[in-house]
């Protein structure tokens, strides 16, 4: 098996160098291969075929990562964040009867807790064992949101990671000499990939676990930064809160999801103006999808249009004949297997590629698509089709960034909303802003300023409560 063979060569390579750094500790090569082979001697003795982990602390997620690759086991991250009758009911339904977890951490009735930092790091290691285990077994069951307040269990096989991470690295710049700062949770699937992605590169893996900008500030002057990985709303916080001298060796960002706004792209450039900045679209069902390149004076678009990451094929279901999207279906060797058993959820499968409800159309052969905003369905108000991501790339101009645009359907004609958190704006100066970008349709019928976002019971953003009658509402401007 190609993962801890990877971190088996690394450690007989390169023992003292850094794999891991937090805020408070570090965990050098030849300790994680140590303390992961301890690990999965105990995991040996187990009738669980899963093992959960419960963690926001990077070390203890690379240490129970690799046991519980090296013993065949499968690992179900147990989100720290989520409510105790949550994870309860979670573990259950994803047959985790051991959960490996911080020594602090609340213990769940009914599952038998393990540590992640074994007193006694064993001797020797686990490639022996590990190198029969099959590439099509499963690896991992990470949840990510559902339209319901219950996560969905994406099923990931070893083949599946090995062959993404094989594909990617170059791409997205993981090498031997990048120290790479990911500072979103670790519990979650960008961070957990970023993290296994530069320990089977051989780099440095700097982490908080969690958003914590003091944790980062630490980090970064306990080392050279040389890349970073992450979302475009921490992404965007990070450089404007740190300290530019601490970022000016960066080579490399990867940002996963939305596009990053112009601002963003054109403040790392100037922090480090040598800088690859890599935008890629992917999901927990399927890794990796498509990536570009975002340059200082390449503003975003409506629409994230990017090369296929080699190996990944597309092709479109129910394609409108007038704008050319359609269902996005993707046959790619980095595919999950599909959703977990316990889950009501299920992927739209056509032969061996699956979908999401993604829209997108392809480009140039085939070989690039154009991809929608995730969850941004075309709206039709009054018989015009407005796609959403339009509207907000209108609203970014005139200085409403972020802004999201949903239609209400709540009173005797529909209408269309743009919610912010921005600070209001004159109401002429929009009207005559979004008229220069936009026909009078697509203009929404009204701004409203939230004092904040609604958020879930995990602190994401709650889309679903924007028309709320509770919303913490500073003030609402009609605009027609």
């Amino acid at each position: 098996m190609e993962l801890w063979q990877s971190l088996a060569r690394w450690a007989d390579q390169q023992p003292d160098h850094l794999a891991v750094l937090t805020p408070g500790r570090q965990l050098t090569y030849g300790h994680l291969k140590r303390r992961s082979s301890a690990i999965a001697r105990q995991l040996d003795s187990l009738p669980s075929t899963r093992i959960g982990v419960s963690t926001s602390d990077p070390i203890e997620m690379a240490i129970a990562f690799y046991a519980i690759a090296a013993s065949g086991k499968t690992l179900v991250v147990i989100d720290p964040a989520w409510p105790e009758n949550l994870a309860i009911t979670m573990a259950s339904s994803l047959h985790c009867n051991y959960v490996i977890a911080s020594p602090n951490s609340t213990t769940l009735p009914g599952i038998s807790s393990l540590t992640a930092i074994p007193e006694s790091p064993a001797d020797g290691d686990y490639v022996a064992s590990a190198e029969n285990l099959s590439s099509s077994r499963d690896l991992l069951v990470i949840c990510t949101s559902g339209s319901s307040s219950r996560p969905k269990p994406v099923v990931r096989t070893v083949g599946s990671w090995e062959e993404s991470l094989s594909a990617g690295s170059r791409i997205l710049g993981a090498s031997l000499d990048q120290a790479t700062l990911c500072p979103s949770p670790i519990s979650h699937g960008l961070g957990l990939y970023a993290m296994v992605e530069s320990v089977h590169s051989g780099g440095t893996f700097l982490a908080t676990g969690k958003w914590d900008l003091n944790g980062v500030r630490s980090l970064l002057s306990k080392s050279s930064c040389t890349r970073i990985v992450s979302v475009p709303t921490i992404l965007t916080r990070l450089l404007e809160l740190a300290k530019p001298t601490t970022l000016s060796n960066l080579q490399v960002v990867v940002s996963g999801g939305e596009a990053l706004h112009q601002e963003t792209v054109q403040l790392l450039h100037k922090i480090a103006p040598l800088a690859r900045c890599v935008e890629y679209f992917g999901s927990s069902e399927h890794s990796l999808i498509a990536y570009r390149e975002r340059k200082p004076d390449q503003p975003a678009s409506p629409y994230f249009e990017g090369q296929l990451f080699p190996g990944v094929r597309a092709h479109i279901h129910r394609k409108d004949s007038a704008t050319g999207f359609g269902l996005l279906y993707i046959d790619s060797p980095f595919n999950a297997k599909g959703y977990d058993a316990s889950s009501e959820a299920s992927v739209s499968r056509c032969g061996k590629s699956i979908g999401i409800g993604d829209r997108a159309m392809l480009a140039s052969g085939s070989a690039r698509v154009v991809l929608a905003r995730r969850n941004d369905e075309m709206m039709n108000l009054n018989g015009n089709n407005i796609h959403p991501g339009e509207v907000s790339t209108a609203l970014e101009s005139v200085g409403l960034p972020n802004a999201i645009v949903q239609l209400d359907e709540s009173g005797p004609e529909p209408q269309m909303v743009a919610y912010t958190v921005s600070p209001p704006r004159s109401r002429s100066t929009l009207i005559s802003g979004l008229g220069q970008h936009l026909s009078r349709y697509k203009i929404p019928h009204r701004i409203t300023y939230l004092r904040s976002w609604p958020e879930t019971f995990s602190g994401k953003l709650n889309t679903a409560a924007l028309n709320d009658q509770d919303l913490d509402i500073e003030r609402s401007d009609w605009l027609r």
